[in-house]
Formats: structure tokens, sequence, C-alpha cells
């Protein structure tokens, strides 16, 4: 049995002893202690994660569709082929984030802060793409953007896809 711990007290048990493909979907983590934690292949589906602290956490393959990320801390996580279709990520801070091959398919990214994010082959068809914060983020030739959205307008540096 494992135990994350909330900053609001309501802290959540969860079987098993390591949160890789840890069914979490669903699961209210506001203000979840998460940094540094091996989430991969989690689902993390709608689940309830405001103003988490996901920092340096590693998120590979997760499914994170439909869940709440507003003012979530995420500083230098791990998102490469994450599922977050659908997610609401509003206000957070993704700084030096790599969403490769992540699928962000409407998800709200309004006044999102992807400061050198990596962004590579990533599907960027979000909403509110153009208030977030993109300066400095890498993206290559296969990163999908909105319709009409101008990347390096936006502070994108388009790169080769490192091998």
């Amino acid at each position: 049995m494992m135990i994350i711990r909330c900053e609001t007290g309501d802290d959540v048990e969860v079987e098993g002893t390591t949160l890789v493909g840890a069914n979490l979907s669903g699961f209210n983590l506001h203000r979840a202690l998460l940094e540094k934690q091996d989430l991969r292949h989690s689902d993390l589906s709608g689940a309830d994660l405001r103003s988490a602290w996901l920092d340096e956490a590693i998120l590979d393959n997760a499914n994170l569709s439909k869940a709440r990320l507003p003012a979530c801390n995420a500083t230098r996580t791990r998102f490469v082929r994450a599922n977050l279709v659908g997610a609401f990520l509003r206000s957070s801070g993704f700084e030096e984030a790599d969403f490769t091959e992540a699928t962000l398919e409407d998800a709200d990214l309004g006044r999102a802060r992807l400061r050198g994010a990596i962004l590579f082959g990533a599907n960027l068809c979000a909403i509110d793409l153009a208030e977030a914060d993109l300066t400095g983020a890498i993206a290559d030739e296969n990163t999908i953007w909105p319709n009409g959205f101008d990347p390096v307008a936006h502070g994108v540096q388009l790169l080769p896809r490192k091998s």
C-alpha cells in the first residue's frame, strides 16, 4: 500500500508498492505531492490534480485525458507519449517539461507556462494555445499546431529532431 500525500490533508491510499501503471482514474489528488514520482503508464484520466506538485515526475505513456491540472507545478516533468486529450492545464507551470509525441488535442493551455518545453512530435491542437507562454520551447517538423498558429511568433524554436 502506498500513500500519496496531499497538502490539503486528504491523503490518498493506493494499492501496490509503486505508482507505475497505477489506476488513479477520477481520483481527487488536489495539491498532491508527486515530485520525482514514477507514474509511467498510469491512468489518471479524469483525475483532479489541481495545484499538484509534479516537478520532475515521469508520466511517460500516462493517460491524463480529461484530467484537471490547473495551477499545478510540473517543471522538468516528462509527459513523453502521454495522452492529455481534453485535459484542463490552464495557468500551470510546465517549464522545461518534455511533451515529446504527447497528445494535447482539445487540452486547455490558456496562460500555461511552457518556457523551454520540448514539443517534438506533439499534437498541440489545444484550446487557447495562443495564451500560453512558449518562449524558448523547442519543436520539430512533426509537431502538430492548430490551423493558423505561428509557433515562431510565439517564441518556439523549430529545430531538427535529435535521434
